[in-house]
């Protein structure tokens, strides 16, 4: 007998930007060794079909148009665990994918509808289940518990390193309205000459390159070990409340957080009412009256930090994750 199946379903684009891909990727290595793993998406590039290939068994390309959901929905069988990651998944999509007889699990960033699906996960901190509207049967798995982490953000880190960069600006691997290159701009003219390394992914398109920004690293394209790696030398980071920021609670790097998109607020505020990172606010507005100070507090008490972090994110959520897709599959 085969492993059981779960077909997962995200896109990932300059346009929408990657967390949904990042994240479901995440996902399928926590389940690779005990699922037979099929990724549906559209468009996807060359280097998504490598990191996809690397864990899944199939790929699934849809059309681009709106057809993509009724050819997905042609797709299932009955006998899988579907998960869905993207904000086009209402009520009456799940409801479509719950009578096929499919196990459902959807990622949530706005709890902005009615969910039908068996298990809904959102692994941000600040919310609670009084903000979802579900069917009694629906399981809510909620907060960092529940980390959809990449494997080389949940190994233990080298806290006493000597750090090469001053501070790490990753805003996201797409950052279609380039505020990477805003905030950089600002902090060079702030001329606090520090050893700056900047993070963008393959599908920005973006002004930043090494060029147009003498004396700052660029570092693109970086797989998730480098990624990891790169945090782990760095002292201080700059992001979104987003599945970077995360990110950095696992690999314990102090950091300031803003804001860009509405689905990022509830994190956002939790993190600055908890005192887990510097209050930036919103990224479309940024100013940096406090940036010096806040880099030397942040620098100062790494080891505050990391006693935090290590109480948000203990590096189990593999197992939680795991254990609940079993769950699932042995409820069918």
């Amino acid at each position: 007998m085969g492993k059981p199946k779960v077909i997962l379903r995200a896109d990932g684009s300059p346009k929408i930007g990657m967390g949904h891909f990042t994240r479901t990727l995440a996902l399928s290595e926590m389940l690779k060794d005990d699922f037979y793993l099929i990724y549906a998406t559209r468009n996807p590039t060359l280097q998504q079909l490598s990191e996809i290939n690397l864990i899944c068994q199939e790929v699934v390309s849809l059309p681009d148009d709106d057809s993509h959901f009724d050819v997905f929905l042609s797709n299932l069988t009955g006998d899988e665990i579907v998960v869905l990651d993207n904000y086009f998944f209402d009520t009456a999509y799940q409801q479509k994918i719950m009578t096929k007889g499919c196990k459902l699990v959807c990622i949530d960033d706005m709890h902005d509808k009615h969910y039908v699906a068996d298990a809904v996960i959102n692994h941000a901190e600040g919310i609670d289940e009084s903000q979802f509207s579900c069917e009694p049967y629906t399981q809510l798995f909620l907060g960092l518990k529940y980390a959809l982490l990449r494997s080389p953000f949940l190994k233990p880190v080298n806290s006493i390193q000597a750090k090469k960069y001053d501070l790490l600006i990753g805003i996201g691997g797409a950052d279609p309205r380039d505020i990477t290159s805003k905030i950089t701009t600002k902090i060079l003219n702030l001329n606090l000459n520090l050893n700056l390394a900047v993070l963008v992914g393959n599908a920005y398109q973006g002004k930043m390159s090494q060029n147009e920004y003498p004396g700052v690293e660029v570092l693109r394209n970086l797989n998730a070990q480098q990624v990891s790696n790169l945090m782990a030398d760095s002292s201080v980071g700059l992001f979104p409340s987003s599945s970077v920021a995360i990110e950095a609670i696992a690999m314990r790097l102090p950091f300031l957080v803003g804001y860009f998109v509405e689905n990022q607020r509830n994190f956002y505020n939790y993190l600055i009412s908890s005192d887990m990172a510097k209050p930036l606010g919103d990224f479309q507005n940024i100013e940096f009256d406090n940036l010096k100070t806040w880099l030397v507090q942040l620098a100062d008490n790494q080891a505050v930090y990391r006693n935090r972090y290590r109480d948000l994110i203990d590096l189990k959520s593999p197992n939680r994750i795991l254990e609940t897709f079993k769950n699932l599959e042995y409820e069918k």
